[in-house]
């Protein structure tokens, strides 16, 4: 049976460059603030202004109510801020007028301000660090601070630091064989793969994401994961753990990048085995309270409880610039080696810049992908953590500059954002040199 493509607008990966090159017809972002739509206004909110769970993805702009409710729609977990004190986030010279008036030159040739490319990425808001401290911090539809924002494959960043952790302490393996944690994998297209294919997703496997084909197997991932509702009449899995080890073989491991994010939900499944513990309670126990967060995260599930690790995660602007602070300093924040410097250097290594030319992402030029962080290999050696929709903590060490922008673009694809952030950072970063 087939699913309406419109449901596809899962939100997890990057549209090939193919499918980039037509020219869709958006709304003006003026016209879709969040502040002007009064989406779920009034008792009960007219027909016409209710999101729900089966609209969200659908009927465009309301996912720019939805980014900042997911846990009103769809079933969630908290990620504890814990009861210890708030960690301070030090504010330096204001420099939003510069900042907004910074002038760059777009993928198309053309010149644009720094505002207009927040504008025109549909920002929700954006903090920007320079050393430490906050010099840029913007809510741009009349948002509140304390509220989460869906964060969509920057989960996956968590997930793999997290994991990275794990395999230093010993606990995981990164040379051992996926099935030798989850032998219920045995016989899928998992088989054979190592834990550090996994983590740089060089494992290949039968499933296609490519969203707008109503064939792509990712469709059948959003319906076990609980994004997009299932008919009455599906016949496929309807919870994560069910559908993975459908996922067949297909090629060797080791041998190209392709972006997937079924390769993180199996990540997800051999850390909570190896831990004992909820993917949740790990963010929690080792990130979220030693960060000294102001506000709880959360993680959104699936109907038998199991956390998206590839995609369900939601926190606050302010706290997820501690976090990239935190990586920033090498794991050290809030006065303390929260993860060890040796995990985040490994991570910035990076990994095979030619393997990841497979993929297809012409506009990450020289990037690799490792331990699910997106590495530049610039001279700066900047890295992401990306989210489509516009999600990105950016980190620029040399700089001492940390941008987490949180959006609710109408095209998924990073790959539509993205060619206009890497000349937007890189402008950003020459101005605060």
């Amino acid at each position: 049976m087939r699913l309406r493509p419109l449901a596809l607008c899962v939100l997890l990966s990057s549209f090939s460059t193919p499918l980039l090159a037509q020219s869709p017809s958006l709304p003006s972002p003026d016209s879709v603030r969040l502040d002007r739509l009064q989406l779920m206004q009034g008792f009960p909110p007219p027909a016409e202004r209710q999101v729900t769970a089966a609209n969200f993805l659908s009927q465009y702009p309301n996912v720019r109510w939805a980014f900042h409710h997911m846990r009103e729609l769809l079933p969630s977990r908290n990620i504890a801020r814990g009861a210890g004190p708030v960690s301070e986030l030090p504010v330096g010279e204001d420099w939003r007028e510069r900042i907004e008036a910074l002038r760059f030159t777009g993928p198309d040739g053309n010149e644009l301000s720094f505002i207009d490319y927040l504008t025109d990425s549909y920002a929700d808001s954006t903090l920007i660090m320079k050393d430490g401290k906050v010099i840029y911090e913007a809510y741009h539809q009349g948002q509140t601070a304390h509220l989460p924002h869906q964060l969509w494959s920057v989960t996956k960043s968590f997930t793999g630091l997290i994991a990275s952790m794990l395999i230093e302490e010993g606990l995981i393996k990164a040379d051992a064989q996926v099935t030798d944690y989850l032998p219920e994998l045995e016989g899928s297209g998992w088989q054979g793969a190592t834990v550090q294919q996994v983590l740089n997703m060089t494992a290949d496997i039968d499933y296609s994401e490519i969203y707008g084909d109503e064939r792509s197997d990712v469709l059948q991932y959003a319906v076990a994961a609980g994004m997009v509702p299932a008919p009455a009449d599906y016949p496929g899995a309807r919870e994560l753990y069910s559908y993975l080890p459908t996922i067949g073989a297909a090629g060797e491991h080791g041998q190209g990048f392709i972006y997937r994010t079924v390769h993180t939900e199996v990540l997800g499944w051999l850390v909570r085995r190896a831990s004992g513990q909820r993917l949740s309670d790990l963010i929690s126990e080792r990130i979220w309270q030693p960060l000294g967060a102001e506000q709880d995260a959360y993680m959104l599930l699936d109907r038998h409880g199991t956390g998206w690790a590839g995609a369900g995660m939601n926190a606050t602007l302010r706290d997820l610039a501690r976090f990239g602070e935190m990586m920033r300093n090498e794991g050290r924040f809030n006065g303390r080696q929260i993860v060890n410097a040796s995990v985040v250097r490994s991570i910035l290594e990076g990994a095979d810049r030619e393997a990841f030319k497979a993929s297809g992402r012409d506009f990450q030029p020289g990037y690799s992908y490792r331990n699910q962080w997106w590495i530049s290999h610039n001279a700066d050696g900047g890295y992401e953590a990306l989210g489509v929709h516009g999600q990105m903590i950016h980190v620029n060490p040399a700089v001492g500059l940390v941008v987490v922008r949180l959006s609710s673009h109408p095209i998924a694809s990073s790959g539509y954002t993205f060619p206009t952030t890497r000349p937007a950072m890189m402008a950003l970063a020459d101005l605060l040199r």
